[in-house]
């Protein structure tokens, strides 16, 4: 009966990690880069010249997106960090997304500071992460008290 309520108190807990969010805005990187325009030239903000610490932040109520941009010929057209918007699917995940003209590469999440790396997107949120670790260990000493 204990292991019953164990797993009835584990799985409550993680749906509630998973699927309830806090309503508190989180912090999202701000950048972008296009090779064809004059003012965003320098590239600072794709994956592989990403730095966190010399790139701008802000709050976001929504989530985050890192999103890249390609042209028919498979060239980089446009790549940015942001919030993401009431258009944007939240699926803490990355996808493709093609039109006639452009393909989209995006990646959204819904924490702080998640879109870093977009081919690093964290499929789980750090909170679900940070209570299975407990959990998993109570039921395991929970387990040895019963068979004692």
């Amino acid at each position: 009966m204990a292991c019953l309520r164990a797993w009835v108190g584990l799985t409550t807990l993680l749906t509630f990690a998973f699927f309830v969010t806090t309503g508190a805005t989180m912090q999202c990187f701000l950048c972008s880069y296009s090779p064809r325009s004059n003012s965003s030239r320098i590239d600072g903000c794709t994956d592989g010249n990403f730095t966190e610490e010399q790139t701008e932040s802000r709050s976001c109520d929504l989530g985050c997106e890192a999103v890249t941009v390609y042209d028919l010929n498979g060239e980089v057209e446009s790549f940015h960090r942001n919030c993401a918007t009431e258009d944007t699917l939240m699926t803490n995940s990355c996808g493709f997304y093609k039109t006639i003209i452009l393909t989209r590469y995006v990646c959204t999440c819904d924490w702080s500071y998640c879109n870093t790396a977009s081919s690093q997107m964290q499929v789980f949120r750090p909170g679900l992460l940070m209570l299975l670790g407990p959990a998993v260990t109570w039921l395991g000493l929970s387990q040895r008290l019963l068979t004692v």
